[in-house]
């Protein structure tokens, strides 16, 4: 049971992208709490507010729940932009899995039951029903938008906050952005499978020159449903890419 709360709660820490509008008709409502903006402008101030970065590190508190699963563990992130994400998973202090994901693979190793688990980036969506890329979760972590394309549908205004609706592919996202252009909450709709998924993004503080949400809870409706709530602790961008990934020689490899 813990080896599949902890590997199913290290991919679940990911998942979660942005530019140039379509040639889609948009449509601006408008309300007098905050200054009007159009699509573009909106999308615009996206652009200008995505981190960007070349590696990140990150210390997270993690508690997920879903159907058989109530797990909270402690998490060390390393990203190397584009390259490689990797965590090491805690609980009580001791480290119990670490994973290593690549644009193409996912590779974890399970201390508790001594296992090396090698798998294809598919492992992401045929184990969790999740349409979830590498460059998708390397999103999510750092807290640019995912699933989104600048295809606008309609841009408003509700309660001091902006209101942007985007399409990409079979997904409608809505965001929530605050009068900073802030990303406060994205509800993502897969219009195929009938699933939403639901981001909220609290505790912004300025890290190096970038806006970084430290508080996350995510919300996956589906088949099983999943809640997870994401603290982070602590947040390095641009330092020495320092993530190891060692598979001990006696550990059982599972294909």
């Amino acid at each position: 049971m813990i080896k599949c709360c902890m590997n199913k709660a290290a991919v679940l820490i990911f998942f979660s992208t942005v530019v140039l509008l379509s040639c889609k008709t948009t449509q601006t409502i408008f309300n007098r709490n905050v200054k009007p903006a159009s699509a573009y402008e909106l999308d615009d101030k996206l652009k200008e507010k995505a981190i960007t970065f070349t590696t990140f590190t990150g210390k997270a508190k993690v508690d997920v729940v879903a159907p058989n699963m109530n797990q909270s563990f402690s998490a060390q992130i390393d990203i190397l932009k584009d390259s490689i994400i990797g965590l090491s998973l805690r609980v009580l202090g001791v480290e119990g899995a670490r994973v290593k994901i690549t644009p193409d693979s996912i590779q974890i190793i399970d201390r508790l039951n001594q296992e090396y688990l090698p798998r294809s980036i598919e492992f992401i969506k045929t184990s969790f029903n999740i349409d979830a890329d590498f460059y998708d979760l390397q999103d999510l972590i750092v807290g640019n938008p995912v699933y989104y394309d600048s295809a606008v549908l309609s841009t408003g205004e509700s309660d001091d906050k902006y209101v942007l609706l985007a399409e990409k592919d079979v997904y409608k996202n809505t965001l929530w952005l605050s009068s900073d252009y802030d990303i406060l909450r994205m509800f993502i709709e897969d219009l195929i499978a009938k699933r939403t998924l639901t981001l909220n993004y609290e505790g912004y503080e300025k890290i190096e020159g970038r806006q970084f949400a430290f508080i996350r809870n995510i919300f996956i409706d589906a088949q099983d449903d999943l809640t997870a709530h994401i603290e982070f602790s602590k947040v390095e961008f641009d330092q020495p890419f320092g993530f190891t990934f060692n598979v001990n020689s006696k550990y059982k490899r599972v294909d």
